[in-house]
């Protein structure tokens, strides 16, 4: 449900962060976000959020070999994501529930109509998992933005330092 990339990197991860730093100061920037101290939490910036907007999750980390790789999850605003959670979670409590009443009704020789609720809780989490995939389609050009960002920050990551031409 959270697409997940991993790049390996042509640079150090350190060049990457700090140029995802400049960046997301650039006043410009569509993107904004936090950096953390081995990677970056990034979303769309507020006046163009909406609530199925997405929330990059970047990393960057070094190898055995010393290669450097970047690896980065989409998912929802956390708050989105706590919602869907804790709708699995009632879901799942309904359908437990409904099964330990339901078998309980059969054992005692009653109509066990409780098992009624297992299915339908079992439905209800299939349209929420669809739910989540209708939101990363309302969300893919936000989240090609974000992995553009990334992309545009590793290709300026590569790029030598600007120095001024002392020659005049």
């Amino acid at each position: 449900m959270r697409p997940m990339f991993v790049v390996p990197l042509p640079v150090a991860g350190d060049a990457l962060l700090d140029q995802i730093r400049r960046r997301l100061r650039d006043p410009k920037a569509r993107v904004e976000g936090a950096m953390l101290s081995a990677g970056a939490e990034l979303t769309t910036v507020r006046a163009e959020q909406h609530f199925w907007s997405p929330y990059l999750s970047v990393e960057v980390a070094r190898g055995d070999d010393d290669a450097w790789t970047l690896c980065g999850r989409f998912a929802p605003e956390p708050n989105v994501w706590i919602l869907f959670l804790g709708i699995y979670g009632i879901l799942g409590m309904a359908c437990l529930g409904a099964l330990m009443f339901g078998l309980s009704q059969w054992m005692a020789g009653e109509a066990p109509w409780a098992l009624a609720g297992v299915p339908a809780a079992l439905a209800l989490v299939a349209f929420t998992y669809g739910a989540a995939f209708i939101g990363q389609g309302l969300g893919a050009e936000e989240m090609y933005r974000l992995r553009s960002f990334i992309d545009d920050c590793i290709e300026a990551a590569q790029q030598p330092p600007e120095v001024s031409d002392a020659q005049g």
